[in-house]
């Protein structure tokens, strides 16, 4: 896979991210989609078949891809030398981690969802450090503690250490889930710089669609399918349009302008937006130690991305 920047571990190529810049805000758009998609799938998965949301998030976001696809005229990324990879953030990201995840959520709170997802910053800084064979630098290790240190303020404050509606074997789903799609979002996040993040992520949707609407039919009847309702479905379309083309579109070109251990850090923020839509959507509270844990998150995404 190609290098973009040999030189600077743990960062973005040279003169291309600030605080304030379009990868920012790429990432920004991808944490408020992503925040509400642990909402979203906790309604979804309380009133239908979880392994059915599962698979039709999936499915449904490949018709959804295809109509980009076609209105941008993108070619299929299947070079030789990239097909491999192509394959695997088909499989693994697009297909295998929203299905992890839904089915993970079932068994744990929208709150712990979300904040055991922050995970995924972790994993795909780490990725890129091993792959790169180069250690992020001190600083970067700092900002992710602070982060992740303000994340624990969130869980420990909004859900508790003894929450019952939580699992660990919910959460380690989830955590599996994260893990898989930091593996698609390094190697998405390379093919990128060549083949652009559009056509990387609508095409990778698209194959992953194609390859699960098989299972879909042999897990779910017809029976059940005819008796969703309309918040059924909204959740899906959310999740199917939203959370899975358009907010891993705007992830991917984050991390190929900003670089992947500055942005993945954003993930962190990932809490604040899904706590903030349970305090506005359910009425929980806005405490003293939730404002804490975001300005604590937000010291740790500056440090990190400071030059």
């Amino acid at each position: 896979m190609g290098e973009t920047s040999s030189k600077n571990p743990g960062g973005s190529p040279a003169g291309t991210t600030s605080f304030l810049s379009l990868a920012t805000a790429g990432a920004l758009t991808t944490v408020l989609l992503w925040g509400g998609s642990s909402l979203a799938t906790k309604l979804g998965t309380g009133s239908m078949d979880a392994l059915t949301l599962a698979l039709l998030r999936v499915v449904a976001a490949g018709p959804c891809a295809l109509i980009v696809i076609i209105f941008m005229r993108l070619r299929l990324p299947w070079y030789s030398g990239d097909r491999f990879y192509f394959a695997l953030v088909a499989i693994v990201s697009m297909g295998a981690a929203p299905v992890i995840f839904t089915l993970g959520i079932q068994f744990t709170t929208a709150g712990h969802a979300v904040v055991a997802s922050s995970s995924t910053s972790i994993f795909t800084g780490l990725i890129e450090a091993a792959a790169r064979r180069e250690w992020p630098r001190f600083r970067w290790w700092i900002g992710i503690a602070v982060a992740f240190a303000g994340a624990l303020i969130l869980i420990a404050e909004s859900l508790g250490l003894g929450s019952t509606g939580a699992s660990w074997q919910g959460d380690l789903l989830v955590i599996s889930a994260a893990f898989s799609g930091s593996i698609g979002f390094y190697l998405g996040s390379r093919l990128s710089l060549r083949h652009g993040a559009p056509a990387i992520t609508l095409w990778s949707a698209m194959v992953a669609s194609v390859l699960l609407l098989p299972v879909l039919f042999v897990a779910s009847s017809f029976a059940e399918l005819s008796n969703l309702t309309v918040l059924n479905w909204s959740v899906v379309l959310y999740l199917a349009a939203g959370a899975t083309v358009i907010a891993t579109m705007t992830w991917y070109y984050a991390l190929s302008r900003g670089g992947i251990s500055r942005m993945a850090v954003w993930q962190f923020a990932l809490p604040i937006v899904g706590i903030a839509l349970a305090a506005i959507i359910l009425g929980e509270p806005v405490t003293v130690p939730l404002v804490s844990s975001v300005a604590v998150i937000l010291l740790g995404i500056a440090l990190v991305q400071r030059r």
